[in-house]
């Protein structure tokens, strides 16, 4: 009966003992927090509690050494169109909430826990070195929450608050009020234009921003921006040297009498603020180039606070100019024409400013991948 007791206590403390012993089962998961598809991977992880019994290794895919492991990974498979979020569980990698979802914890119970030996094969060396982010903390800031670098920003909103288009709009609607109504009405009609021009632009940036976040965007997003980035300061530079040839980073001329019908009849201040709206989509051809890189910038990168505050930044910045020339207007006695006639001598230069603003852009945005 001793012997008994004695083999039963054993086993009752060996069990325990050798279980807690016993080393997690790993997999890897590489995510980024403004991935949409990635928040629910991770709501699905806690739910289940699966952080606490599996050892899982979180990769940030905003690290470029992550961008570049998990490429090496999906190489590995023959993948080509994969992205985050990604499991890798032993040998074998599941892309998108869906498939981890429904395979993971199957999987896990199956496996023999060997995934970081197996992703670790593919860092490369010094270049391609992993880089593990440990799990935040839930007040701690991650490095998405910083935003898209200022001086980046800046420029775009600047490049595109000097673009000849904006100028070209106001100068037109505040000339026309000033000489049907007077200097107190043309003030309030550059004022809600402006105004209407923010907040139709800011609304824009937004959906845009969530459209890109919904969707998932592919691993080499900042690259194609880049490239997008480039692409129009090359035809802006091509309007500075050779200007009216095959196209303009303008109004197209075929939108121009629409637009200018509409500003016409806009003499008041509420018809100044509708033509505002309405007219920001005549805007798009010619401003939307900076507006899209940033955007897809932020989308990118950080989260929605962050993006938001950047998106109203960046739209004061554009109407900067607008304001500057509605206050000149009341205050200091600008004349419409007489800066009609610099922004049309002026054209050119402004084009190749845009132009190459919009080229280091680009090219500060693709270095990193090269």
């Amino acid at each position: 009966m001793k012997k008994f007791l004695f083999v039963f206590f054993a086993l009752f403390l060996f069990f325990p003992l050798t279980t807690f012993a016993q080393e997690k089962k790993q997999a890897v998961y590489f995510y980024a927090t403004w991935c949409s598809h990635c928040q629910k991977v991770d709501s699905f992880l806690k739910k289940n509690g699966f952080y606490e019994k599996y050892d899982i290794k979180k990769f940030n895919f905003d690290e470029r050494e992550n961008k570049i492991l998990l490429k090496n990974v999906l190489d590995g498979k023959m993948i080509t169109d994969g992205g985050i979020p990604a499991v890798v569980i032993d040998e074998e990698i599941f892309i998108g909430d869906v498939p981890i979802v429904d395979n993971f914890e199957k999987k896990m119970e199956a496996s023999s826990g060997t995934a970081l030996q197996y992703v670790e094969k593919f860092g490369g060396g010094k270049q391609d070195k992993v880089k593990e982010i440990s799990k935040p903390k839930k007040d701690e800031p991650g490095e998405n929450n910083k935003g898209v670098a200022l001086p980046l920003l800046l420029g775009a909103a600047f490049s595109d608050a000097f673009n000849p288009c904006a100028f070209a709009v106001l100068i037109l609607l505040v000339g026309t009020v000033l000489n049907s109504h007077g200097k107190r009405r043309a003030l309030w009609a550059g004022l809600l234009f402006s105004l209407a021009i923010f907040i139709s632009y800011f609304l824009m940036g937004l959906g845009l921003y969530r459209a890109i976040t919904i969707f998932n965007i592919p691993k080499y997003f900042s690259l194609v921006v880049g490239v997008i980035a480039i692409l129009v300061g090359l035809a802006n530079l091509k309007d500075a040297f050779w200007y009216g040839k095959l196209f303009v980073m303008e109004v197209p001329l075929s939108w121009r009498p629409k637009m200018k019908s509409i500003l016409k009849h806009a003499t008041s201040p509420f018809g100044a603020f509708t033509s505002g709206l309405l007219v920001s989509l005549f805007l798009l051809p010619c401003s939307s180039g900076p507006y899209i890189v940033i955007v897809g910038l932020l989308a990118e990168k950080v989260n929605v606070a962050i993006a938001t505050t950047q998106l109203a930044l960046y739209n004061l910045i554009f109407i900067l100019p607008m304001l500057v020339i509605t206050f000149g207007m009341y205050f200091f006695n600008f004349q419409m024409a007489e800066l009609e006639k610099m922004r049309r001598s002026n054209l050119k230069v402004l084009h190749a400013v845009v132009g190459t603003i919009m080229i280091l852009m680009g090219l500060y945005l693709i270095q990193g991948w090269l």
